[in-house]
């Protein structure tokens, strides 16, 4: 498989200028504060929701490869396999390139295990009207919601987990017990720290490429090795992943125009050609 470490080059400095033209043109200006999609689909003066992104936001008569999108300083989302692009479908990540051939992942989207905990929802409709600040501060917003509610499912969870260990096992019950408040004490201290950048890479096999890079997310399923001393109470994680670069065509919401890739895209202008895989 073929590996390329991303990093920006001269062409992007190009399109970059073309984008932020483009968008400001769109946006009107950089007076407008941001618009939360809870506000209407429409202004008193009959305005509707036009994303103000703005290095976000491409607008290229050339299509763009692989490697000019994701050295642009932008903000993508993560699409999902076989999700329909609409308001209302999920967005569980939202990732931010910083142009020098980093991306931070903020976990936007949270569904709990076994416990009344709250999920966390973020959907593109939640997106529509935000600059590239407002995407970037909603990003970090649900981030830290994610952390919550997982740490808050995770006490009820992992302390019925000791609980029932303990029943299950009457002759180290009191052994068990005593764990599972010292895990119970260390993950209610636990804080949350927010994600930083990771290098990200694009690979190329005879059949299809993918963007890759990790995420450090939290896990909920640490107790076991806490309990058998093999671990403590750490419960992050860090998860490979891979995101399919086959190009889609663009979709068209009420204020925001998508396109990019079947798992990953972003907000573009009207007159976007698309994007390609990797330059051969």
């Amino acid at each position: 498989m073929t590996q390329h470490h991303v990093v920006g080059n001269k062409a992007v400095a190009a399109l970059l200028a073309v984008g932020l033209a483009v968008s400001m043109g769109a946006c009107g200006g950089n007076g407008a504060q941001d618009q939360p999609s809870g506000a209407g689909s429409a202004s008193t003066a009959g305005e509707s929701r036009v994303s103000k992104a703005t290095a976000t936001f491409f607008d290229s008569k050339t299509e763009i490869p692989a490697e000019q999108a994701f050295v642009t300083k932008s903000v993508w989302f993560d699409k999902g396999s076989g999700e329909d692009l609409g308001e209302d479908a999920a967005v569980d990540y939202i990732y931010v390139f910083d142009g020098s051939g980093g991306v931070t992942a903020y976990q936007t989207g949270y569904e709990p295990t076994d416990t009344g905990i709250g999920a966390v929802t973020t959907t593109y409709g939640d997106l529509l009207g935000l600059s590239e600040d407002g995407l970037i501060r909603l990003a970090k917003d649900r981030d830290k919601d994610c952390f919550d509610n997982a740490r808050e499912n995770y006490l009820s969870t992992s302390a019925k987990f000791f609980a029932d260990k303990a029943e299950q096992d009457t002759a180290k019950a009191e052994e068990i017990t005593k764990k599972g408040e010292e895990f119970q004490k260390t993950l209610s201290k636990m804080e949350y720290e927010e994600p930083a950048a990771k290098p990200f890479y694009l690979k190329a096999n005879s059949s299809e490429e993918m963007l890759s890079f990790q995420i450090r997310r939290f896990n909920e399923q640490s107790a076991a090795h806490y309990l058998e001393g093999s671990g403590d109470a750490e419960t992050f994680a860090t998860v490979n992943t891979d995101l399919d670069l086959e190009p889609t065509d663009a979709v068209q919401l009420d204020g925001m125009r998508l396109q990019g890739y079947s798992r990953i895209v972003t907000s573009v202008g009207p007159d976007n050609k698309g994007f390609t895989g990797m330059e051969k």
